[in-house]
């Protein structure tokens, strides 16, 4: 599979995404980028990519055409879509959430559309990736669009009915564990271990919470165990944990995650209808 890809929009997924298709090698001799801040991507000429000067020029200079502007810029974006030449024959790749295949398919005159869900981890390789197509996507052109990021972490494939749905697990969820991480060391800072008499400097203390989480996160896939088992294995009768535990029930801690995430799926619903 070969073909030109156009990035329309330069910021952390599109940049992750770049960063997987040249992890083996840093030619962008077929890389074209627009971005409206010129500036930010002009480190990109010197590995040869190609920086159009405008949306049309980036659309019509490529096969592959990464959508990677935020839901809110698509009724800007799109009525330009249907201005370029050839626009039909375009694989369009969009990461925005709550915009439909069928959106992006209708402006770009029936376009193929592959819709890609990514996250934040995407950064170091570490990322999730969920992938869906319209009925317009070749098997051949949907495995290549899925192999442009399969570098940058685990590619899932979904209907997409199931994308909106996935976002409050996959794409919003970094932030959730982003914000214990926040949680856990004020509280470790509220019990003095970051006062001046603590053994522990803050990078350590950060450290020691981020490892424990990938290790707790690394067990429960590496084992055939439920959530509920793996708590039982920490929180002994009458010990620490089970009294933490209880203190996170009473604050309803998996009641607030379940809500959020009903919140996150809502909003991603109403950004489809703008």
């Amino acid at each position: 599979m070969s073909g030109k890809i156009a990035f329309i929009g330069v910021g952390n997924m599109a940049t992750a995404t770049l960063m997987g298709i040249t992890a083996n090698s840093p030619d962008m001799s077929n890389i074209v980028l627009f971005n409206r801040h010129v500036e930010k991507i002009e480190k990109y000429r010197d590995l040869g990519a190609h920086i159009a000067l405008s949306l049309k020029e980036a659309v019509e200079s490529a096969q592959y055409v990464m959508l990677c502007v935020k839901p809110q810029s698509f009724p800007e974006i799109l009525p330009l879509l249907a201005e370029c030449k050839n626009v039909s024959e375009k694989i369009f790749v969009t990461m925005a959430a709550g915009i439909s295949a069928d959106i992006v398919s209708e402006a770009a005159g029936g376009a193929p559309v592959v819709r890609v869900m990514p996250n934040t981890p995407m950064l170091i390789g570490k990322g999730v990736i969920a992938a869906c197509r319209n009925d317009k996507v070749s098997d051949d052109d949907f495995e290549y669009v899925c192999s442009l990021f399969a570098s940058s972490g685990n590619v899932i494939k979904i209907d997409e009915s199931d994308m909106n749905k996935i976002i409050c697990v996959t794409g919003s969820s970094p932030a959730y564990v982003f914000m214990m991480i926040k949680a856990m060391c004020q509280g470790a800072r509220d019990q003095g271990l970051l006062d001046g008499e603590s053994s522990l400097s803050e990078k350590e203390l950060v450290d020691a919470i981020c490892d424990t989480i990938i290790g707790a996160a690394e067990l429960m896939k590496h084992e055939s165990k439920t959530p509920d088992q793996q708590m039982a294995t920490v929180a002994s009768k009458g010990g620490t944990t089970e009294r933490a535990i209880a203190e996170l029930e009473n604050y309803h801690f998996c009641e607030g995650i379940v809500s959020a995430m009903e919140k996150c799926t809502q909003r991603a619903e109403e950004l489809g209808k703008k």
